[in-house]
């Protein structure tokens, strides 16, 4: 397989050649399923039998089921079972990162997918929080969350060459709390950031539009008055879970002052939100540990 290369250390870089989406691995059988039904009913008899095929996430499945996270009186022991006690929407949730966490073989030394997989599973529930106050499926929200950064494991496999100059900058934060390093670094060295090529990939991959334009919008700060949508939601709930600083460290006021401004969008209140990204950050803790 051949990746892209870049040599320009401040780069503006070559344009990008988005055939090379064509060189990600496909979606499994269990993603697409799980993708298609989060506007449908379920079927569960249908999604066990596919599960069933799969012993290593039926194991991780009832890993999870029967943490401590669910604090079930007794224990779990089919697939069947923890569907029904857990309900369709949380197994098809955990499904999802399941299926893409197994979707990445290659291996990069500069890139914490520990670290990345706690990220996402934090905003992803943060999101899911959220939502709840905000009148958007929670389901959606929880998925869009969860893959909002996936951009970055795009960048990793195709551009592997670029990855360490990306994660080992040691470039100060910049002045505006509202971006992400990461994002910057990446803009200045490929031309282009992981929300933006998250956003191809979503669309090479046929995933729902609402979430193909929250991945894209997620690193975007809205404007005062923008309408409330699931990329402001995935916004807001990013910006929660970085946890570099303190809420109140008189470094973070912009940060402070773009949540203001989502949430004020979404109609959330501030106790709202510290809520959420609380839940959001057990959640992460407990399901990453039973993984």
């Amino acid at each position: 397989m051949s990746t892209l290369s870049y040599d320009d250390p401040e780069g503006s870089g070559p344009e990008i050649e988005f055939a090379y989406l064509s060189e990600l691995p496909s979606l499994p059988a269990l993603l697409i399923d799980a993708l298609q039904q989060l506007d449908g009913n379920p079927e569960i008899t249908t999604l066990v039998d596919k599960i069933g095929q799969d012993p290593p996430t039926v194991v991780r499945l009832l890993r999870i089921a029967n943490s401590s996270f669910y604090g079930m009186s007794r224990e779990i022991a089919s697939l069947r079972e923890a569907i029904v006690v857990l309900g369709f929407n949380c197994v098809r949730d955990l499904l999802v990162g399941i299926c893409f966490s197994q979707m990445w073989s290659r291996q990069h030394n500069d890139f914490d997918y520990t670290k990345f997989w706690h990220h996402s599973m934090a905003v992803a529930d943060c999101s899911r929080q959220l939502a709840n106050y905000t009148g958007i499926n929670p389901d959606i929200a929880f998925t869009a969350g969860l893959l909002h950064d996936i951009g970055q494991l795009v960048i990793v496999f195709l551009f592997p060459d670029a990855v360490s100059r990306i994660f080992n900058a040691q470039d100060a934060r910049p002045p505006s709390g509202t971006q992400a390093p990461i994002a910057e670094k990446e803009r200045r060295l490929l031309g282009f950031d992981h929300a933006y090529i998250g956003a191809k990939a979503a669309r090479h991959w046929n995933f729902p539009v609402a979430i193909q334009k929250a991945i894209e919008q997620h690193e975007t700060m809205p404007v005062a008055g923008a309408v409330k949508s699931l990329g402001v939601l995935i916004y807001s709930a990013n910006l929660l879970m970085v946890d570099s600083m303190p809420w109140d460290d008189s470094a973070v006021q912009d940060r402070e002052e773009a949540l203001r401004i989502t949430l004020d969008i979404l109609g959330v209140s501030v106790d709202q939100a510290l809520l959420s990204a609380d839940a959001g950050r057990r959640f992460a803790e407990r399901i990453i540990a039973a993984l």
